[in-house]
């Protein structure tokens, strides 16, 4: 975890206040930053948040297999009985979220696009 990858974490933090989690994994499926809102700091994950975010950069693969034929992912949307969680798909990270189960599928492509916008050096970098 970097300095760069808190700053990029409280940024996306700032774009919604009903983001509950958020994960940063680099394009290999390394973790590089796991936080909760709740949290000053990030956290160590755990192994099997770790396993998940490794299965997360599995399917981010998979799907850029069908890009040519369909086109990119932006990111996908899922709504769980108790959650919502999204996963962006950015050039050089994926971020990974839950959300309030409040939100509505128009706040949540609200925040996804406030996400995938920000005017950050640090997210042009990749972190």
């Amino acid at each position: 975890m970097t300095a760069e990858s808190e700053l990029l974490a409280k940024e996306i933090f700032d774009a919604d206040p009903q983001i509950v989690h958020l994960g940063l994994i680099d394009l290999e499926g390394n973790v590089l930053l796991d936080q909760s809102s709740a949290a000053s700091e990030p956290t160590e994950p755990d192994e099997d948040r770790i396993a998940f975010y490794h299965q997360l950069d599995v399917r981010r693969h998979a799907r850029e297999h069908l890009d040519e034929a369909y086109g990119q992912t932006d990111y996908v949307h899922i709504i769980r009985e108790k959650m919502q969680q999204v996963i962006l798909y950015l050039p050089k990270i994926t971020v990974y979220l839950t959300l309030e189960k409040s939100m509505t599928p128009d706040e949540v492509k609200a925040a996804t696009q406030k996400i995938k916008f920000l005017d950050s050096d640090i997210m042009k970098s990749g972190v």
